[in-house]
């Protein structure tokens, strides 16, 4: 084989390369010459082109990739370059209020000055609330071990502490008790550990107070009694020489996990599969639901609603996921009877409000302006309310300066950064102290572009830009502050396509009117739009870039072209190696056939000489 691979260069364009002898090679048996590379020799000067189109077609892959960084390159230049179409990149405002019950924001477009401004009332949100409890309090004549609504009871023991003596009683309490039972062995109980006061249940909020002359506590031992009557979030409350403990709920509070089924046995009610609807929205039903699945079908529908339960209130509770007046319908045309067993057949509907606020410019001249939510919009400052105050709130908007300058700065930077990488693309000379196996793929591309004519023109067209004209009453970059330096410096700078900031001339312009600095950059011919369309022109899908670089553009033609030849080369020279090999063998042949004649030759003589 020769010294360049064949296979090798084969792969670089994606060919199928086999050799066609078939197997090893061995010359020079007879006549001691180093057949291979002779051969190999004989090939490396006559392949010679084909390194030369091979070299050619990977430098093509090697600048298709250098474009495909200058397009990256350009997109992200040209990414920031847009932004300055929009007003409200260029023309920045802010807005500081003296509450922090309202804040606001300033869009480009508002009006500068000081609004004063009055909070008149928050955007709430409707809500249905169920008139009655979903399970009514328990009479106390039910058990202990009946009171499953949201805990499985466990009988055990409860022992009352006299925490001002150390002394405690225990009370056994059974599943068996009745709440009356327990409620007896309390009050036996306080009396007991020296405490003077009392225990009761109340049936209409199902919930069990204590009150005492002395400080005590109430603990389980064993079992649940707190955990199913509530006393165990309760805390001890003390007034006018008194101390007091009460349920946090009723003992009727259910647990979500309890099924529509379970829960109209507690209530005697009926419950059967079907649909409902809530705000038209029609939601399925099934007796088997839980609480928890069924408030997740109606909080994931299109109803526009959360709904809830509180056990704490031992209700249900549906509210609208948007502020504002808003209605909440409630239809069972099934008659599922789920509204009745959820308590909310009959309810109570509170009407969500607008938000309201009086602006002034003056302090005089109110304007009432009016909301579904919170944030409410007035001269293009945006509002938020987060609280209710009686005080009349000042804010503050005015252009902001130290922004804007900041924003032109960083389109000047990314401008030099983008100038600088396309003139040192232009610029660099390749590497040629490294073998091709030593470089990187960084390293490989670096020279590729040098004097590359698109990319001279691409410079060219964007540094001209730094002179381009917008008719207006600002014209050019220089009159913002933006040019290429200082007499000395500038010719440089122009060579370059570098600009300058002068930071305080941009500043003043800024301060005497930002829509004009805006209309500079922004107006139907000005800078970015000019600037930004020729960008687009670039990157665009079968832009200027693609017709060079792309798919089907011309890079791509030239490599089908060269892999043509390529193509072709190999061919010839494969052939080319197998005639040669049939011209060694056949020397060979030759070679040893004549050693043969010269040897019974010899032999012949030898014999003729003996006679």
């Amino acid at each position: 084989m020769i010294g360049m691979d064949l296979s090798k260069i084969a792969s670089t364009i994606n060919m199928r390369y086999y050799s066609q002898l078939g197997g090893f090679q061995v010359g020079g048996a007879v006549s001691g010459l180093d057949t291979q590379s002779i051969i190999n020799a004989i090939l490396e000067a006559e392949s010679q082109p084909l390194q030369n189109l091979t070299e050619k077609y990977e430098k093509y892959e090697l600048m298709q990739e250098a474009y495909t960084e200058v397009k990256t390159k350009l997109r992200e230049f040209r990414d920031l370059v847009y932004s300055f179409k929009l007003q409200s990149t260029v023309v920045q405002k802010t807005a500081v209020s003296s509450s922090s019950l309202l804040s606001a924001e300033a869009s480009s477009v508002a009006v500068t000055g000081v609004y004063h401004v009055k909070i008149v009332q928050t955007a709430t949100y409707t809500t249905l609330a169920g008139a009655s409890e979903v399970v009514p309090p328990p009479d106390s004549t039910k058990t202990f071990g009946e009171l499953d609504y949201m805990y499985t009871p466990q009988e055990g023991t409860v022992r009352l502490y006299n925490n001002e003596t150390g002394n405690y009683v225990e009370v056994q309490v059974l599943s068996t008790d009745t709440i009356d039972d327990i409620v007896n062995k309390l009050n036996t109980a306080l009396s007991s550990a020296g405490i003077t006061g009392s225990v009761s249940y109340d049936t209409s909020t199902g919930k069990i107070s204590i009150t005492s002359d002395k400080n005590f506590s109430l603990v389980d031992i064993t079992g649940n009694f707190t955990k199913v009557f509530h006393l165990d979030e309760a805390s001890l409350n003390y007034s006018g020489g008194n101390y007091s403990f009460t349920s946090t709920a009723s003992v009727s509070g259910l647990s979500t996990a309890k099924t529509l089924q379970q829960i109209a046995t507690y209530t005697s009610k009926t419950i059967i599969s079907g649909k409902v609807k809530i705000n038209g929205v029609e939601i399925d039903v099934d007796q088997n639901d839980t609480l928890s699945s069924l408030i997740e079908k109606i909080n994931d529908s299109e109803a526009g609603v959360t709904a809830s339960y509180d056990y704490h209130a031992n209700r249900v509770v549906i509210i609208s996921k948007t502020s504002g007046p808003e209605a909440i319908t409630l239809e069972d045309t099934y008659g599922t009877g789920l509204f009745s067993l959820l308590g909310i057949e009959n309810h109570s509907l509170y009407v969500g409000q607008k938000a309201h606020l009086q602006i002034s410019m003056d302090g005089t001249n109110w304007a009432d302006v009016y909301s579904d939510t919170n944030d409410v919009e007035y001269n293009g400052v945006t509002f938020h309310i987060s609280g209710m105050t009686s005080e009349t709130i000042t804010v503050d908007v005015r252009v902001d300066t130290d922004a804007i300058v900041e924003k032109i700065k960083e389109f000047v930077d990314k401008w030099n950064e983008t100038m600088d990488y396309l003139n040192e693309k232009l610029t660099e000379e390749p590497i040629t102290d490294k073998s091709e196996e030593e470089m990187t793929e960084e390293e490989k591309m670096k020279g590729v572009l040098k004097g590359d004519d698109l990319l001279e023109e691409i410079f060219s067209r964007l540094r001209g830009f730094i002179t381009y004209k917008v008719e207006g009453d600002i014209n050019y970059l220089w009159e913002l502050g933006i040019s290429t330096g200082d007499i000395g410096t500038g010719y440089e700078n122009m060579m370059k396509g570098h600009l300058e900031v002068d930071e305080e001339k941009l500043r003043q312009i800024v301060e005497e009117d930002p829509d004009k600095v805006w209309e500079f950059f922004g107006g139907e011919n000005g800078f970015a739009t000019q600037l930004d369309d020729y960008l687009w022109e670039l990157v665009k899908f079968n832009g200027r870039i693609d017709q060079v670089a792309g798919i089907s553009g011309r890079i791509e033609r030239e490599q089908r072209f060269l892999a043509t030849q390529i193509a072709s080369w190999i061919e010839r020279l494969s052939k080319r190696e197998q005639e040669l090999w049939r011209k060694f063998s056949a020397m060979e042949e030759v070679i040893s056939q004549l050693q043969s004649q010269g040897s019974w030759i010899s032999q012949a003589l030898q014999g003729s000489n003996n006679k």
